[in-house]
């Protein structure tokens, strides 16, 4: 007997179970018992087995022989005499005189066996003159313990699903409670229990408790889906407000009780704003701006965006360099490939070649097994975006302007070179052409990135679209927030229109969303604006009493004329109209009105 390295079987999962079984019965017919899995690992026994328990015979014994075959044996002679026993090395040496074994079957699978062993030829006499009722004892007590292993199998599967059942509904981020057909609960999730600001234990509580107009005969009765009902629930001082959705558990085509799903109203509206913010960003028809020099510059990159060829983009800090490498990105024909962003200026100098081109196992003390694809490989098919190319060092240049050139990357440790088809966009604040000339940029890289140069116009250069960018921030961090400011002073906008926006549209919907959070009014005035544009404008005192090149209301009305000019006078015109402005329908029908534009509305073409 020898041990060997094996998996844990059904036998030795229950375990304590099978060496109860084994001694019952031994204590039943005298005879030692010994319970063998199919790894041939002896899991359970008596007299001399109970010592061998752990033990796993060699292939050649008679127990794999009956799992093989899977039917009941009975050893009638001594194994040195059996044919059975022909290949057993241990055959020589074995005092088995007769024996008695009954494979033991798990959906239609042998899974091991249980044997009766007579070791005199008294005990040899007794098994073979009660073979046939010893036969069947063993084959029910077989089966018997395959249905013990069974249930206990279907009860450590049940328990699982349970464990992953709670994980899944605990994991969900809307509240969740379950009630009984009377409308006691059941179940609620962590996610309900913060939501409602519970600590205490609710199971076996009246839904009503929680929700007093909550009716449940009414729902129960009309027995279908609610959705988007509103709901309110105080808790202490405070009203909260949730959609909920209300979905019936049914059962024999009977109503036995409800799930109740619900979500704060706050909380859906930071999300729709999320999706409206990715839904618009990422086109170059959705980035706001009707100024000229806006207008022109998204014309320009429509026409190359259908190109492969490499695209330099500059720009100050704030004015949207990756948000238009995005756009270009999804108005290509490699849209559906990957977008790989990566900033050179935010990762250490000593990790950003591995970032850009990946390694090979055992590169470097701490490399990852099997290695680690870098930024390039990632973006195969679709398109790279180098942001602050400038502050790439000097020899990662020269290793990109390799692959420029040649369209293939090396990892680090690696011999053989990787194929890549990927478009570069790269983008940077900083002054390269001076940089060339301090000798911290290369001029045979930049001539290289800069096939395509754009450049993306500050926002104190277009304060025609400054306006449209008010207003669609407010429109935004008014739906986030739950706010219905509906505008700005006249003060104000003439304080955003001379203020110079160092930090660009990123400053700028900062400003709004401070204002938006801290204004206890309905209009937006200079007392909510943050301490930074109203230091300045102290500092600068006069800025914003000479008369501006064009008023506010000039300035809207141009706009608000222009995409009507352009879009039409139909409804669906209109909508369209008032989202290249970047307003809400709304806000766009009510410009109009105070703008006296009704009449002044061009007819659809």
């Amino acid at each position: 007997m020898s041990k060997r390295r094996i998996t844990l079987s059904e036998l030795k999962i229950n375990q304590s179970y099978i060496q109860q079984i084994a001694e019952v019965i031994a204590a039943v017919i005298e005879f030692e018992v010994v319970i063998i899995d199919s790894n041939l690992e002896v899991i359970a026994g008596t007299g001399k087995y109970q010592s061998e328990i752990g033990f796993v015979y060699g292939k050649e014994c008679i127990t794999e022989q009956i799992i093989h075959k899977g039917c009941n044996f009975v050893l009638d002679d001594e194994p040195i005499k059996h044919q059975i026993c022909k290949d057993c090395s241990q055959k020589s040496i074995c005092q088995l005189k007769a024996a008695i074994l009954s494979p033991i079957m798990l959906n239609e699978k042998v899974i091991g066996t249980i044997s009766i062993f007579a070791f005199s030829e008294a005990e040899k006499t007794q098994l073979l003159d009660n073979r046939g009722k010893l036969e069947d004892f063993l084959s029910k007590l077989a089966a018997l313990t395959s249905s013990k292993i069974d249930v206990n199998e279907m009860n450590i599967r049940l328990s699982i699903m349970a464990n992953q059942f709670s994980a899944v509904i605990n994991s969900i981020v809307e509240g969740i409670i379950a009630i009984d057909h009377k409308g006691y609960i059941t179940h609620m999730n962590k996610s309900a229990e913060k939501l409602l600001n519970i600590t205490k234990q609710m199971s076996g509580q009246h839904i009503n408790e929680i929700f007093p107009e909550f009716s449940v005969p009414k729902v129960l009765k009309f027995g279908q889906q609610y959705a988007e009902q509103e709901i309110r629930y105080k808790n202490k001082d405070e009203q909260c407000h949730f959609i909920s959705t209300i979905t019936p558990i049914q059962k024999d085509q009977q109503i036995i009780g409800l799930v109740i799903s619900f979500r704060s109203i706050g909380e859906m509206r930071k999300l729709a704003g999320r999706i409206i913010r990715e839904d618009r960003k990422y086109s170059l028809d959705g980035i706001l701006g009707t100024s000229k020099a806006m207008t022109t510059l998204k014309q320009k990159m429509q026409l190359v965006a259908a190109t492969d060829s490499t695209i330099l983009i500059t720009g100050e800090s704030g004015t949207g360099k990756e948000l238009f490498a995005r756009a270009i990105h999804e108005e290509s024909h490699r849209k559906n490939g990957p977008f790989v962003a990566i900033n050179c200026g935010a990762i250490p100098e000593n990790l950003l070649e591995s970032e850009l081109f990946g390694y090979e196992e055992g590169a470097f003390t701490g490399a990852s097994r099997g290695g680690k694809p870098g930024k390039f490989e990632l973006a195969n098919g679709g398109t790279i975006f180098l942001d602050e190319i400038g502050d790439m060092p000097m020899h990662l240049q020269v290793k990109l302007l390799r692959v420029l050139q040649e369209v293939k990357i090396e990892r680090i440790g690696g011999v053989k070179p990787v194929w890549i088809d990927v478009r570069i966009i790269a983008a940077t604040n900083c002054n390269l052409e001076e940089m060339i000339e301090k000798k911290e940029f290369r001029s045979d890289l930049f001539y290289r990135l800069s096939v395509i140069p754009f450049y993306i116009p500050p926002l104190r250069e277009r304060k025609e679209d400054l306006i449209l960018l008010l207003h669609h921030f407010l429109d935004k961090y008014n739906l986030i927030l739950g706010k219905q400011i509906t505008g700005f002073t006249q003060e104000v906008q003439r304080k955003m229109l001379a203020y110079p926006w160092q930090g660009n549209v990123r400053e700028l919907e900062n400003a709004v969303e401070y204002a938006v959070n801290i204004a206890t009014s309905n209009v937006i005035d200079s007392s909510f604006l943050s301490n930074r544009v109203n230091d300045y404008f102290k500092q600068n005192p006069g800025l914003t009493t000479g008369e501006a090149p064009l008023t506010l209301a000039e300035l809207e009305k141009s706009a608000i004329e222009g995409a009507l000019k352009k879009f039409g006078n139909t409804r669906q015109a209109k909508e369209k109209a008032a989202e290249s402005l970047g307003m809400s329908r709304s806000t766009f029908y009510r410009k109009i009105k105070e703008l006296g534009l009704n009449a002044k509305i061009p007819k659809a073409k």
